[in-house]
């Protein structure tokens, strides 16, 4: 069974998530492990906005990632 290799960002954080994710795709990764800090996932604002997390992930899947 073959597994997903990913990436967590917390620490990358200090790097937007739009170039987290181009760089990790060129290194190979198959996803990432988002982190609740930097601008990877605000946590109050995916509860409180409905496309915010649609947003986030619509910046992975650009690189072809997952989450």
């Amino acid at each position: 069974m073959a597994r997903n290799v990913t990436l967590f960002t917390g620490q990358w954080a200090d790097l937007p998530l739009e170039t987290l994710a181009e760089k990790a795709a060129a290194w190979g990764y198959d996803g990432l492990e988002l982190a609740c800090w930097g601008d990877h996932l605000d946590v109050a604002q995916a509860a409180s906005d409905p496309d915010y997390c649609k947003k986030q992930r619509g910046i992975l899947e650009s690189h072809v990632l997952g989450c």
